[in-house]
């Protein structure tokens, strides 16, 4: 088996490609080319955290509706230091939608544009427990503003939700 690897118009190899031996969405990669791997992190997947997902529980009611309960915090621009929390529920059929409908109770509301998904290997500067990473790219709108987003996690739901997160900071508090 062979893999082929994406080189930018830098000529150098494209550090997703590298990670999860699957080339980004066409858009992403366009707008990503030339960036390592850091300033794709920083730019896609921000660092500040400023929307923290605290204390997300789940429980089935039956015919493939959940309850979800979490602590969704704001860190604020002028303090990074200061949070504010609010204990939001929801009911829904997956975890995305979910975490969705919470972002819109808290003012932030996203709509997913175009969804992508991949399985790679772990990587340095994420703790997760196992040899593989999920990845999921966003490409996210609300009202005129538009952004590529990308999250982590051990498992698709969570990095799902980490790229919503990301794509409701990119948009409401950058």
């Amino acid at each position: 088996m062979s893999t082929t690897t994406q080189t930018t118009t830098t000529g150098t190899a494209c550090p997703f490609t590298e990670r999860f031996d699957r080339r980004p969405p066409r858009g992403f990669a366009a707008e990503a080319a030339g960036m390592d791997w850091r300033e794709l992190l920083d730019t896609y997947a921000p660092s500040t955290d400023h929307f923290h997902l605290a204390d997300l529980s789940r429980r089935p009611l039956g015919r493939g509706i959940t309850a979800y309960e979490a602590i969704l915090a704001t860190r604020d621009a002028a303090d990074p230091g200061r949070f504010s929390a609010r204990r939001l529920t929801t009911t829904s059929c997956g975890d995305l939608t979910a975490m969705s409908e919470m972002l819109g109770q808290a003012g932030a509301r996203v709509e997913i544009e175009t969804f992508h998904q991949y399985e790679g290997r772990a990587f340095a500067g994420h703790t997760f427990t196992g040899s593989t990473a999920w990845c999921t790219i966003l490409r996210a709108t609300s009202g005129r503003r538009e952004t590529w987003a990308m999250g982590f996690g051990e498992d698709s739901s969570a990095a799902s939700i980490a790229a919503l997160l990301n794509a409701a900071t990119l948009l409401h508090l950058r």
